[in-house]
């Protein structure tokens, strides 16, 4: 089940073949280092664009968000897996 958290995080992100990923992200000062990104996908809202990472790093889910017009990331959702 997944746990509603909505706030913002810090993120390290790769530029592969014209996609970027998130590596690592910081949140209530612990480091999560992402062993796999299992779906990306995008939304608009208004005139704002959000990609959506769904990851994990072994022991938990993770939902994570970036604004596009903001450039800011967010923990959305975090599941034990």
């Amino acid at each position: 089940m997944y746990e509603k958290i909505s706030e913002p995080i810090d993120v390290i992100a790769s530029f592969r073949n014209q996609k970027m990923e998130p590596v690592v992200f910081k949140w209530a000062n612990h480091h999560y280092h992402i062993k796999r990104v299992h779906l990306i996908h995008s939304e608009r809202i208004g005139r704002e664009k959000f990609l959506y990472f769904s990851v994990s790093d072994g022991a938990n889910a993770y939902r994570l968000s970036f604004s596009t017009e903001t450039l800011l990331w967010r923990l959305e959702d975090m599941a034990q897996i």
